[in-house]
């Protein structure tokens, strides 16, 4: 068995549900390093584990809110049929403050945490912050794809999404297909 192939930029929203699932393995990912570092300390594993997962929520995440809040938000709610704008409007304007909460949790605490694992300082991660993080995910990203995704899919004209997955590659310095 391969490798899950991953959508180009030519396939934004599906790309986008790429990196939800992405996401979701690196919480996970935490939840199973916590676990590693009560068994084994905090070994070489532990520390790369824990850079990895950094890097990830460093650069990835980070981007990804980007597409998320410079484009594909507003897109999908200015394209939503009239009757569902306002509940749309509404959806977007939580979405915006659940990534403030979820930058706010992995700036304040699961980063810190992962950086003295990621340096041999640590060897224990917090169980609440990491499960509370998983599950805040979990259901940021299920709205999005429940509730937004459906409406971007049936409603973005193509000329729209080519837009949005430019926008994806220029923020990310690479070519577009």
């Amino acid at each position: 068995m391969g490798a899950i192939p991953v959508p180009g930029f030519d396939r934004p929203v599906e790309l986008i549900q790429q990196v939800h699932r992405r996401i979701e393995h690196r919480c996970a990912l935490m939840g199973r390093l916590a676990e590693h570092l009560a068994e084994h300390g905090c070994d070489a594993d532990a520390r790369a584990t824990a850079a990895h997962i950094i890097r990830f929520f460093d650069e990835d995440v980070v981007r990804h809110h980007e597409d998320e809040e410079l484009e594909f938000y507003d897109s999908v709610a200015g394209a939503a049929p009239p009757a569902d704008r306002a509940r749309i409007g509404a959806l977007v304007a939580e979405l915006r403050k659940e990534h403030v909460i979820l930058r706010k949790l992995w700036n304040e605490a699961l980063r810190p945490q992962l950086a003295a694992v990621q340096q041999g300082r640590a060897a224990w991660l917090g169980g609440p912050d990491v499960e509370r993080c998983h599950a805040l995910y979990i259901e940021h990203t299920r709205r999005e794809e429940n509730e937004l995704i459906p409406i971007a899919e049936a409603c973005l004209t193509p000329e729209r999404l080519e837009r949005f997955g430019r926008g994806m590659a220029e923020r990310r310095g690479v070519p577009y297909p």
